[in-house]
């Protein structure tokens, strides 16, 4: 089984990239624009092809109105699919991913118990839910296997 190592930022990260794509195959294709706006640190001014310099939150506004529904031209504006609809596809298993590491990073840092950030994933893929391991707990697990093996060997 495959293992990744990172540091919490690293995690937080790939949280973000996890969250947006499947806010993505939900269609809620604006999120991309929040998400560049957090990794890069700061704010979105562009020139649109109508001409228009547009920022985040009318940025956002221009990709629904015009590139939404070429992706989705099932879904109105302000509609979007939820996580346990198949239309997202395998979009679940990113949302069953992004949560446990938003759970981790909540638990980490002392969020409400209220919060939205401390609820446990709903389960709709197949696949198991990934598993956050701190250093720590990694390190006692790893002694605790060498300890079997050398009481294996001895046997």
């Amino acid at each position: 089984m495959p293992m990744i190592k990172c540091t919490d930022e690293q995690a937080y990260l790939i949280e973000l990239c996890l969250e947006t794509m499947c806010r993505a195959t939900m269609g809620q294709l604006s999120h991309f624009i929040e998400s560049m706006e957090q990794i890069r640190g700061k704010t979105f001014k562009v020139k649109c092809p109508d001409g228009e310099m547009r920022s985040f939150y009318s940025l956002g506004s221009y990709i629904e109105e015009k590139i939404k529904p070429i992706l989705f031209p099932e879904l109105s504006s302000n509609q979007s699919y939820g996580v346990g609809q198949k239309a997202i596809g395998k979009g679940q298993i990113l949302y069953e991913m992004e949560k446990v590491l938003q759970n981790y990073r909540a638990e980490k840092d002392n969020h409400p118990e209220y919060s939205v950030t401390k609820h446990k994933p709903l389960h709709y893929s197949k696949e198991p839910s990934i598993e956050v391991m701190s250093l720590q707990s990694e390190m006692k697990q790893a002694k605790r296997h060498i300890i079997v093996k050398g009481k294996n060997r001895k046997k």
